[in-house]
């Protein structure tokens, strides 16, 4: 008799974007903003594939951490330190768990009961869109007489805001080099919000020549909830001198309305 093995394949959608699409279940939007009058908002979810998705909807706390490299990682843990600004313990997901039919579309309603003396500030969750199903097994021969079946399992994670008040952002940097590397060049910038609500924005990083001509650039989207990394190498640009970085909080794919605005931040410094 063959043996058989399971394995649960998940994929992680951390970004920003309004929808995401992770081969099994698309949500949409990928980031929900709440507010104490309303207390209450919705996430879309489709299904695309030929079978049945089994949805499971949960909560957890995490928000962008880098490391020494500047990589960005989203860490989840299903407790918030005590101190942090967590509104993972008071959301709701209606339905919380649910069947999509193939091609079928669900509203999936998040509702917020926050204590009774919550302080004025934003307060933070991730809600996590697991969904199993949707294609049979894929089927490999690994020995003679073992096979291994992998179901598809996947995890899509938006992010979730909670607004009282009139919570207030910025953003800070606190150190910037920029250094030659190969033909390119490397900025690394450390960040740190200001204020009682996460950094949402946009920065753009421009290349100048000697004259002070912009010779490339780079638009990136950045969220900033305490400090934070960022390294940006771009290639191919001989004669660079300086290198200038602008952030700005314009993020229209989250819904410009759901921003909180802060003066632009800008700063210029030369490649070494």
């Amino acid at each position: 008799m063959r043996r058989y093995v399971t394995a649960a394949v998940l994929a992680l959608a951390l970004g920003a974007a309004t929808t995401a699409v992770v081969r099994a279940v698309s949500v949409s939007p990928m980031a929900v903003f709440l507010d104490h009058s309303t207390r209450s908002g919705t996430i879309t979810l489709y299904n695309p594939n030929p079978l049945p998705e089994e949805i499971d909807i949960s909560f957890a706390f995490g928000y962008p951490q880098s490391d020494t490299a500047g990589v960005v990682t989203v860490p989840l843990t299903e407790e918030a330190p005590a101190d942090a600004p967590a509104a993972v313990s008071w959301l709701r997901a209606f339905p919380r768990r649910l069947v999509l039919q193939p091609g079928q579309q669900q509203v999936v309603r998040i509702l917020a009961q926050p204590p009774a003396d919550l302080a004025d500030g934003e307060y933070w969750s991730r809600v996590l869109v697991t969904a199993t199903g949707g294609r049979p097994p894929v089927e490999q021969q690994i020995q003679p007489d073992v096979r291994v079946a992998i179901a598809m399992r996947t995890i899509v994670v938006a992010s979730l805001s909670y607004r009282k008040g009139q919570p207030a952002t910025g953003i800070r940097v606190d150190s910037a080099a920029a250094v030659r590397t190969g033909g390119g060049v490397q900025l690394t910038l450390d960040m740190a919000r200001m204020g009682d609500a996460a950094y949402l924005g946009r920065v753009r990083v421009e290349v100048l020549d000697v004259a002070g001509s912009v010779i490339a650039e780079e638009v990136d989207v950045v969220a900033v909830y305490y400090e934070l990394r960022r390294r940006f190498v771009i290639a191919d640009v001989p004669g660079a001198a300086r290198v200038r970085y602008t952030f700005e909080t314009e993020r229209p794919e989250l819904g410009q309305s759901n921003i909180i605005t802060a003066p632009p931040v800008t700063g210029a410094l030369n490649v070494r």
